[in-house]
């Protein structure tokens, strides 16, 4: 068995790496919690060095503290989905800067929201 064209094919084809992206970073990244509207509730810097693995998992381990209901979650995607009553929440950690919380937002919190 000579293997044919196929097997010459298959062992000169390299490994696709995957991208992590709770790895260990010189940048900074974003700790993001958005309601189901996409609406970003929080956001904070992470600043370079800090252990992404284990601030999505602190910030996994508050939630379902706080009463949240931990739904789907990928560490390949740095994000999780919650639930408490009516509101979904998604967490991620990303190296895009999210922008401003809405002020909206900030009102709904306050208390100040009609």
């Amino acid at each position: 068995m000579d293997g044919g064209p196929a097997c010459g094919y298959r062992s000169g084809m390299a490994r696709r790496s995957v991208f992590d992206p709770l790895e260990p970073t010189t940048e900074a990244r974003w700790y993001v919690v958005r309601n189901m509207h996409r609406a970003v509730l929080e956001a904070r810097v992470l600043p370079p060095g800090t252990d992404l693995k284990r601030a999505l998992v602190a910030a996994m381990l508050e939630h379902i503290d706080a009463g949240w209901q931990l739904g789907e979650f990928s560490s390949t995607g740095a994000v999780f989905f919650c639930i408490k009553g009516v509101e979904r929440r998604q967490v991620e950690i990303t190296p895009s800067d999210p922008g401003r919380v809405s002020t909206r937002t900030l009102e709904t919190r306050a208390g100040l929201a009609r």
